[in-house]
């Protein structure tokens, strides 16, 4: 007989079988090395209505995200986004922003692992690499502002410059914010945990009224959430 355990207690538990009748066991017909657990799929023979030589036959996958998630993800994960948010920062701001981005790149390449299927970390990097972007586009519309400082048309340049550099920004900031939102859905999908789907929505919104002031307020929400949602991680023992 096959079926699904559907609670564990000190010394036994129920199972459901697969002809919807529940049969209680004993934890010394269990034949496996690790402890039963809630969910597990299993085979089993029957002795009246209890169950004997109880086998594992298959881990539901968020029990198997959770064994294979380790401490390590949940950490880098977490401390990652708090680095983000303490960005803000003068003089220390960039540093804390890149180990941040470093730190995250490790957590979230640890779930891509889990389910690579669904591109977590070619899709984090491609957001790297998009901001990156921004900030060198910043540095040389200023640089070529400053260049052409004596020009007689000193205005329209700084303003057309200025005008071009936002415009490239606000269109970036949308694609981060679709890529944040792929992102941590596909983490929501994968560890079950639901702060990351709120969080996916938040830099999602965030992106798209990024042309305003809430759009930055919605990121840095976001970021907080995803800092939380990486604590709240179960992980393996």
């Amino acid at each position: 007989m096959k079926g699904q355990i559907l609670s564990v207690e000190e010394n036994g538990g129920i199972i459901l079988g697969d002809d919807e009748k529940r049969y209680t066991f004993d934890l010394n017909e269990w034949k496996e090395e690790n402890p039963p657990f809630k969910g597990a799929k299993v085979d089993f023979e029957i002795d009246e209505n209890r169950a004997k030589n109880i086998y594992l036959l298959e881990i539901p996958r968020q029990n198997l995200i959770n064994i294979n998630l380790n401490s390590n993800t949940k950490t880098f994960g977490g401390i990652g986004a708090i680095f983000i948010l303490l960005s803000w920062m003068p003089y220390i701001g960039i540093g804390l922003y890149l180990i941040g981005l470093i730190f995250l790149s490790i957590a979230l390449k640890d779930l891509s692992n889990l389910a690579p299927e669904k591109g977590i970390l070619k899709k984090w990097l491609i957001s790297i690499a998009l901001i990156f972007f921004i900030a060198i586009s910043f540095i040389l519309t200023i640089g070529s502002i400053a260049a052409l400082s004596n020009d007689i048309n000193q205005d329209t340049i700084i303003g057309s410059g200025l005008a071009i550099w936002f415009l490239i920004f606000i269109v970036i900031q949308i694609v981060v914010g679709i890529l944040y939102k792929q992102i941590f859905m596909a983490v929501y999908e994968i560890t079950g945990e639901t702060l990351f789907k709120t969080a996916a929505n938040t830099f999602f919104w965030g992106g798209i009224l990024s042309i305003i002031l809430i759009g930055g307020i919605l990121f840095f929400i976001g970021w907080i959430l995803v800092a939380i949602a990486f604590f709240s991680l179960k992980t393996a023992k």
